[in-house]
C-alpha cells in the first residue's frame, strides 16, 4: 500500500473517530466518506492491521490504535494548517481548498507544517470551521493560547 493510500484512510478513520462517541467504525462508514467500495475499505484496514495503526475485526468494525490515532491526527493537522495557508495566500475559491491540501498533504512534513502554523499565528481551526489538532512542540503557539 502506497503512502498516500494509508494516509487518507489513517485521515478518515481520525475524523469519523472524532465525530462519534462509538469506538467502533463500520466500514460502510469509511467507504461513504471516501467514496470507494465496502470491500476495498476490508482490503486496506487488514493492512493496516498489520502495521498496528487499527484493530480490525471483519463484521464488527475497526478502531484506530494508539499509533494510529496520532498518525490520524498528524495527517488532520497538516491538512488543515494547509488550508489556511492556502485560503490566506493563495486566490483559491473556497471549494476547491480542500482537495488542494488534500494533494499538498503528502509531501510536507511536520517541522514545514508547525513552521506555516507559527507564521500564520497559530489558527486554531481551518477556513471550514473544523479544528486544528494542537502540534507536540513544547513551545506550541496553539497550546500556549489554550493554557
Amino acid at each position: 500500500m502506497n503512502k498516500e493510500t494509508k494516509e487518507e484512510y489513517l485521515e478518515a478513520l481520525y475524523k469519523i473517530s472524532s465525530e462519534q462517541e462509538e469506538d467502533k467504525i463500520k466500514t460502510g462508514q469509511i467507504a461513504e466518506m471516501m467514496g470507494i467500495s465496502s470491500p476495498s475499505v476490508t482490503e486496506v484496514l487488514s493492512k493496516l492491521e498489520k502495521e498496528e495503526l487499527v484493530e480490525y475485526r471483519p463484521y464488527h468494525g475497526v478502531k484506530l490504535t494508539e499509533k494510529g490515532k496520532k498518525e490520524g491526527e498528524r495527517i488532520v493537522r497538516i491538512h488543515r494548517v494547509l488550508e489556511v495557508f492556502l485560503d490566506e495566500f493563495f486566490s483559491i475559491p473556497n471549494e476547491d481548498i480542500h482537495e488542494k491540501a488534500c494533494e499538498l498533504e503528502h509531501i510536507f512534513d511536520m517541522d514545514m507544517v508547525d513552521e506555516i502554523c507559527e507564521r500564520l499565528g497559530a489558527p486554531t481551526s481551518c477556513p471550514h470551521g473544523n479544528k486544528i489538532p494542537s502540534c507536540r512542540s513544547r513551545s506550541c503557539p496553539i497550546e500556549q493560547d489554550q493554557d
